[in-house]
């Protein structure tokens, strides 16, 4: 399976699988941010929805896009499921190899996958196109390498939420807006299916407020998760449909 996915004719050169000998102590950025309240709030925001959106026991293979020090892998360790971390910094991946003897990494970028069409059995891209201004091609990408039916679960930062537009105005904006991600996804075959909102705290990714409990208390009571459209941070869990073209 190792060569079947990595060696094809868009990316055959070994130079990218990242030679592990070198070992580093680092400790990853989201290792660090976990370990924070409001890193505590938002990982077990996303975990929690991973875990009532798909049935890993369903899959044999997995992709995790910007897999940094390898979260998802230690959420599926009890499973029969093999995945796949890719990132562009070499420094997570080789932390992920760290953290996760058998883990399977691989230096690539979210628009341009190095694996074959129809491979994978889920997806999964955790905070990842923030950083993509076009959506376009990583979606596709992700389309392209899995199989019709499978799953894919991803988060944004919707700029047409109120912290994004106050977050605009200090020139720090979100990059993309709800309607606009829907468009995206639609157009390279996905189907929407379950949504969550969140991230209504007007705290930093690593703050250690105190208040952030009560906060967390506001955002279940108050019902803010479900508007989805208007929601700070917004995960999606689609549905492939189509092969892309």
């Amino acid at each position: 399976m190792f060569f079947k996915v990595f060696f094809n004719k868009l990316f055959n050169d070994p130079v990218y699988i990242i030679n592990l000998m070198i070992v580093t102590e680092n400790i990853s950025f989201m290792e660090r941010a976990i370990k924070t309240r409001m890193g505590k709030y938002l990982n077990d925001v996303e975990l929690a929805f991973i875990a009532k959106s798909v049935d890993f026991s369903r899959f044999k293979l997995v992709l995790d896009v910007g897999a940094e020090s390898g979260r998802l892998s230690f959420l599926v360790i009890d499973n029969k499921t093999d995945v796949v971390n890719i990132d562009i910094d070499r420094g997570s991946l080789i932390r992920c190899k760290q953290r996760l003897v058998h883990a399977c990494v691989i230096m690539a970028d979210a628009r341009c996958l190095p694996f074959i069409d129809g491979v994978f059995d889920a997806a999964f891209m955790l905070e990842v196109l923030d950083y993509i201004p076009k959506l376009d091609i990583p979606l596709s990408e992700c389309s392209r390498v899995l199989k019709v039916g499978s799953d894919c679960v991803l988060t944004f930062g919707n700029k047409s939420s109120f912290k994004g537009k106050v977050k605009g105005l200090k020139g720090n904006s979100y990059l993309h807006s709800y309607d606009g991600v829907v468009q995206d996804l639609s157009k390279v075959g996905f189907c929407l299916g379950a949504q969550l909102g969140f991230n209504w705290l007007p705290f930093g990714r690593t703050s250690q407020n105190r208040l952030i409990p009560l906060f967390v208390w506001f955002e279940r009571f108050l019902g803010l998760r479900s508007l989805r459209k208007y929601s700070p941070w917004i995960l999606f869990h689609v549905v492939k449909q189509s092969i892309s073209t």
